[in-house]
């Protein structure tokens, strides 16, 4: 029995016999329940994880940390991995088969406390026997664990705990297993996904995407590997066109360009920090116009590999129809409020985040407005105005 387990009995034995608390008489065998581990406390019970065949994590596995206990087999995994016999007090474990040389294992969506999860990986063989574990092949504090060197059709065990001495994890994630996909469809300029209706959002995997023939390097635009590509056309003349692309783990680049492939103009490019910062752009868009927007890691001399990312696309009115009925804003970077005046009565003030999400709406019928952008994080917000029968949207910086 679990020492938690065994802890929890003589509390409540002592409640009952001191009286302090009354209950009806309660079995013996009533003891197992008074805790529920969960049923992959132990490696035994490991839950088996669908290996998916990219890095998009489209099938996820649930986890949860709350009520495991210590594990009673690898116990000598102390000598690999720092802190695993302090720390590993609420382990709980997966397995999977490898159908290929290289998996990426990763931890998402962690909710609860602590968030801070630690990883250990096992070669189980091809026929596991948990009790006969050896060394660990990777000790991992990162959410994203890259495994190399593994053997097609054996069996690897996940070991997974909070990074903390503490117990009492309330923790819950979801586990998945990818495979580096094959070289995408899009990989080159030529073959772009075409986008066909607006707003599109959806999730892609750019990790096997090649430099091709160099790198792409267009007048304006900042220069670029030659990663992902895809194509829109305006449908909206005089429109906003706003590309927002969210990526996993990289360090990631947009560049939007007009013409044909063999001879690019530049029209709006971004890349405003290093890894997982969400990338946005927005343009005036003309009706029938193709754009081509290259999506990869932004280096005009340095070909780094690319990974997966979300992707959206919209169109909407631009601020030129509104800017006609005398609209203006300050200050912009703003601090903490947008101020917006114009010459017919603003009707309906939108700020959203770079990711589409509405974050508050602001309805009137004044020619001021005022947009309220305290407690919000520093970053690029999109907002979106009514003024009299048009409407308009237009790009923020908020310090």
């Amino acid at each position: 029995m679990k020492r938690r387990t065994t802890f929890r009995m003589l509390i409540l034995f002592f409640f009952l016999f001191t009286g302090l608390i009354k209950a009806d008489p309660i079995e013996i065998g009533d003891f197992e329940n008074l805790i529920a581990p969960p049923t992959n406390d132990e490696c035994a019970n490991a839950i088996s994880l669908t290996v998916n065949d990219n890095y998009l994590c489209s099938v996820k596995t649930p986890g949860t940390l709350v009520d495991a206990t210590a594990s009673t087999v690898a116990s000598d995994s102390g000598s690999s991995c720092p802190d695993v016999t302090t720390k590993a007090n609420d382990d709980v474990w997966f397995k999977f088969v490898a159908t290929a040389t290289s998996h990426r294992v990763e931890l998402k969506n962690i909710g609860n406390t602590p968030t801070d999860l630690y990883q250990i990986i096992y070669d189980g063989g091809t026929t596991p026997n948990c009790s006969a574990l050896s060394t660990p092949i990777k000790c991992s504090d990162s959410e994203t664990n890259n495994l190399t060197g593994l053997t097609i059709n054996n069996t690897y065990f996940i070991r997974v705990y909070s990074n903390s001495t503490a117990s009492g994890a309330t923790t819950t994630f979801d586990v998945c297993v990818g495979t580096m996909a094959t070289v995408p469809a899009n990989d080159d300029c030529a073959n772009a996904t075409i986008i066909t209706s607006l707003p599109h959002i959806a999730d892609y995997d750019a990790t096997s995407a090649t430099n091709n023939a160099g790198f792409i390097n267009v007048t304006d635009c900042i220069d670029m590997n030659d990663g992902v590509w895809f194509e829109v056309t305006g449908a909206i003349d005089g429109g906003n066109m706003i590309i927002t692309v969210e990526p996993t783990s990289w360090d990631l680049g947009i560049a939007v360009y007009t013409g044909t492939c063999g001879s690019l103009t530049c029209v709006e490019s971004s890349n405003t920090g290093p890894l997982n910062v969400v990338e946005g752009v927005s343009f005036v868009s003309t009706l029938g116009t193709k754009y081509y927007i290259n999506i990869a890691y932004p280096s005009g001399t340095v070909d780094q590999p690319e990974g997966s990312f979300n992707l959206i696309i919209d169109e909407t009115l631009s601020i030129d129809k509104i800017v006609a009925k005398g609209f203006s804003y300050y200050p912009n970077p703003v601090d903490n409020v947008l101020t917006m005046t114009a010459k017919e009565p603003i009707q309906q003030i939108s700020l959203y985040s770079v990711l589409g999400k509405e974050i508050k709406r602001v309805q009137q019928s004044e020619l001021r407005a005022e947009l309220n952008l305290y407690g919000l994080p520093a970053g690029t917000y999109f907002v979106k105005a009514i003024v009299g029968d048009a409407s308009g949207t237009f790009k923020i910086l908020k310090k």
